[in-house]
């Protein structure tokens, strides 16, 4: 007798509350994890920029004591305080009451079951992250160690090259950014060829099983196009 078997993925809806406290913690992450990579991209990037302004400008106010620099300094704290509250309100919302479905894809169907593009927009965010998503966490740790050096020796050869004026050093600092440039893309394209080859093994030892249905043997045959 011969049986077909489907194989499907259990992956769940993602949870609200998670989606919540990641976009607390990280604007910009809980929609991520939704796998709505643009509102995650717009809410991270937004943020990202006002906090980095009011830290900036805070700098600039305890060098210089001027308020024009503590003023904008509260200014932008306000509005990365905006994009914040509303990464996680938004996170919330289509969480509780739209139910994203997240990335759903079937093992032996042709929609790999995680999402090539929000691998590589989380590897994009921090290297590693979409080896993490990937589940190949050796990689994660590679690809994070490996381009977190190349930035150490950037910011060492850029101090360098301030104190010292010294050629050596600001050539130095190009060559690491060209280094970093390239370890950073290749991060992103693993991610992104990671997530098409995701349970690939375990696809295929499924391919062809035997099965035995009501004490009978027989052969299970998947092919897939």
């Amino acid at each position: 007798m011969m049986a077909q078997e489907v194989v499907q993925d259990s992956l769940q809806p993602p949870d609200p509350l998670a989606a919540t406290w990641r976009s607390a913690l990280l604007p910009g992450w809980g929609q991520i994890y939704q796998e709505r990579l643009v509102n995650g991209a717009v809410f991270y990037a937004s943020s990202a920029h006002f906090y980095y302004q009011t830290l900036y400008r805070l700098h600039q106010y305890n060098k210089h004591e001027a308020s024009v620099f503590l003023k904008k300094s509260l200014r932008n704290l306000g509005f990365a305080a905006f994009f914040h509250i509303s990464a996680v309100l938004d996170a919330a919302y289509v969480g509780f009451t739209q139910r994203p479905p997240g990335w759903q894809g079937h093992l032996l169907g042709d929609k790999p079951l995680k999402s090539p593009w929000g691998a590589t927009l989380r590897s994009a965010i921090l290297p590693g992250w979409g080896q993490i998503y990937n589940e190949t966490y050796w990689k994660a740790l590679l690809y994070f160690g490996i381009d977190s050096y190349l930035i150490y020796k950037i910011y060492e050869a850029d101090q360098n090259y301030k104190d010292s004026g010294i050629g050596k050093f600001r050539d130095r600092r190009s060559r690491y950014s060209w280094y970093f440039g390239l370890a950073y893309l290749v991060t992103m394209m693993d991610a992104h060829v990671g997530a098409y080859l995701y349970k690939f093994e375990k696809a295929m030892s499924l391919a062809v099983k035997p099965v035995i249905i009501e004490k009978n043997p027989g052969l299970c045959i998947r092919v897939c196009f």
